[in-house]
């Protein structure tokens, strides 16, 4: 059994499917999956939770479960598979290298595709449609509307779902980023690894930039979510969103352009230039090989998306207001804002005490 990327229907030119492995499509899934294709969710979001639903099927044939007898147990089971793929009802002696196979925010992705779908067979009257939430009265935390205390609330729930360590988001310090910026060879190097940092972008949007989305004038540049890129470049946000930057990084821009851009045909701001591939646009893999000539350059371990979350702690820790933060991190809500960044250190709270006055008041 496997996962297949195949043509979507209406706009999303790109989706995926669920194959047996006799080569034919699971077409229980493949309906909701066209349905999610239908709604213009993100294909890497299709992607997840085609590969969810797909690890769903083997373990009910692990289990000799047809899909649409299976009960709220089942995924029970399943959760506990997804941390510790022991069949059910297996026993054997404990190793000291037994820890759990996947993180708890990876197997809840897979019991909420598992939910998700089951929900959506269950307007059509099939499996467990009537197990696939429960109520409980709402609690501090939770997601409330703006009607929230006029009455009684309640929250709809998944019944099951693992509870999360949170962790704070790694971060690069200054004295790092100089170092990885330093081991760039090439001022395209330089740019991608400088544009992560200073906004906060995220890899696939830097891919997709074109040039007439940089404004030297407004000094800006434009972060457009499209779905027609060649280097299969997306971003997580639907609407473009214009992101202020610093002179020095327009000019570093400017310098690439002159010193190693030259007259290539292409809208496309950071492309192959030395593959032997011509002026195509970079992608992902390119990324993260330049990656790991960084990493052995500068001797530092480190993620593209250590640059977002590095900006993302700096701009909080600057005062930045939350809602000026989620805009410059192209994020749908404040709420996913404080979410993954809303953290404080021990290096945090010690600033704070100290510019209270706290401790020099006792």
């Amino acid at each position: 059994m496997r996962v297949r990327r195949v043509v979507g229907s209406g706009k999303r030119q790109e989706t995926y499917a669920v194959v047996d492995d006799d080569g034919q499509v699971v077409e229980i899934v493949d309906d909701y999956l066209a349905v999610c294709t239908d709604r213009e969710y993100s294909p890497n979001t299709i992607r997840a939770r085609a590969h969810d639903l797909k690890i769903w099927l083997v373990f009910l044939r692990m289990l000799g479960i047809d899909l649409l007898e299976a009960t709220p147990e089942h995924v029970d089971q399943f959760a506990g598979w997804l941390r510790r793929p022991i069949p059910a009802g297996g026993l054997r002696a404990v190793e000291a290298d037994d820890l759990p196979g996947r993180e708890a925010s990876t197997v809840n992705r897979a019991l909420d595709s598992v939910w998700m779908f089951y929900e959506f067979l269950a307007r059509r009257g099939l499996g467990m449609g009537l197990h696939t939430g429960r109520v409980r009265p709402a609690r501090t935390g939770d997601h409330r509307g703006f009607l929230a205390g006029i009455a009684a609330g309640s929250v709809t729930e998944r019944p099951t779902r693992l509870k999360e360590t949170k962790r704070r988001p790694s971060t690069l310090t200054d004295s790092e980023v100089q170092r990885i910026l330093d081991s760039c060879a090439h001022l395209r190097d330089r740019l991608l690894m400088s544009m992560m940092f200073e906004t906060g972008c995220r890899v696939g949007q830097a891919l997709g930039l074109r040039h007439e989305d940089v404004n030297t004038d407004q000094r800006t540049i434009t972060l457009r979510p499209r779905d027609n890129n060649v280097n299969r470049a997306r971003g997580k946000s639907r609407d473009p969103k214009q992101i202020p930057v610093r002179q020095t990084l327009l000019e570093l821009y400017t310098d690439y352009l002159f010193t190693e851009y030259g007259e290539l045909d292409c809208d496309y701001v950071f492309v192959s230039l030395w593959d032997g591939n011509g002026a195509t646009p970079m992608s992902y893999w390119a990324v993260m090989s330049l990656v790991k000539r960084l990493r052995r350059r500068a001797g530092i371990d480190f993620h593209p998306h250590q640059f977002r979350h590095t900006h993302a702690t700096a701009l909080l820790r600057a005062g930045v207001r939350l809602e000026v933060a989620a805009e410059l991190l192209t994020h749908s809500s404040t709420r996913t804002t404080s979410d993954i960044y809303g953290h404080l250190d021990t290096d945090d709270v010690v600033d704070e005490l100290e510019r209270t006055g706290f401790w020099g008041a006792r």
